[in-house]
């Protein structure tokens, strides 16, 4: 892969949340310090359930000013705000109503809207509004930090095997058609996930094994394995994965510590 990757790999579920919530810490400090603000794109998923629950108390919940951080979504279903899978509800419940974030800087993806096409085009236009997009829309800009999770067939964000969003060049969010699940979601695309400053994947549990050793090892093939279409510009890809899910990479992967 082209990108520079770091793969850590912890004991447990927990530990990898705690990994991911230090990560965010961390970045949020640096960002806050050079540029005055943070821009972040969070994940649905188990692991990042654990790591909202983690931010949201002391020593994560006040270690940095919340009311300079920007908070997206890198992908939504299409389902209300207020719908049991809703993503961004997750976040709302263990994350946001316990820190001190204004809610003008809470970026939400509409997945309850008619025409999710258009929803995808507005929340391309807020990126470019909040993070300052001046060179047009071939020319992403950087989040600080994006958030990515990987399902047991290998997808990340909504970016689901064999669909229309994996060849998408120009657009940085779409409303992707997932025939297998018989619905269709918003995500963010290669090129705005791979404008990123870092790019965190958790990944944890025996059913990550098997994609994660073909995501990680295998030869490219981004159709079957969208996982490993995300290969920053300029930036890191970090792996923070627990034992259950690193059980079939090989010692010489398991030791990659940002060589790769």
């Amino acid at each position: 892969m082209g990108s520079k990757r770091i793969i850590t790999n912890y004991a447990s579920p927990g530990e990898v949340a705690l990994a991911g919530a230090l990560m965010f810490r961390e970045t949020a400090k640096e960002s806050l310090e050079k540029q005055g603000r943070f821009l972040v794109a969070l994940s649905g998923g188990s692991t990042p359930k654990g790591m909202f629950g983690i931010l949201a108390q002391p020593p994560f919940q006040d270690a940095f000013d919340w009311a300079k951080c920007h908070l997206f979504w890198s992908d939504e279903r299409s389902v209300p705000p207020d719908h049991a899978d809703s993503n961004f509800k997750m976040a709302y419940d263990h994350l946001l109503t316990k820190v001190p974030i204004q809610h003008d800087q809470v970026h939400r993806m509409k997945g309850e809207a008619g025409d999710l096409g258009q929803a995808a085009r507005e929340y391309q236009e807020t990126i470019a509004r909040v993070l300052g997009n001046t060179q047009g829309p071939a020319s992403p800009p950087a989040f600080d930090l994006i958030y990515l999770g990987m399902g047991g067939d290998g997808h990340t964000a909504s970016l689901f095997p064999h669909t229309t969003a994996l060849k998408e060049t120009q657009a940085w969010v779409v409303s992707n058609v997932v025939p297998k699940l018989n619905t269709t979601r918003l995500t963010f695309t290669y090129p705005l996930i791979n404008s990123a400053r870092k790019v965190v994947f958790l990944a944890a549990g025996k059913d990550k094994a098997s994609p994660l050793a073909r995501v990680l090892e295998g030869p490219p093939d981004c159709e079957n394995y969208p996982s490993q279409g995300v290969q920053t510009v300029n930036g890191i890809v970090y792996w923070l994965i627990d034992q259950d899910a690193g059980g079939q990479l090989s010692p010489e992967t398991l030791s990659n510590k940002g060589n790769a």
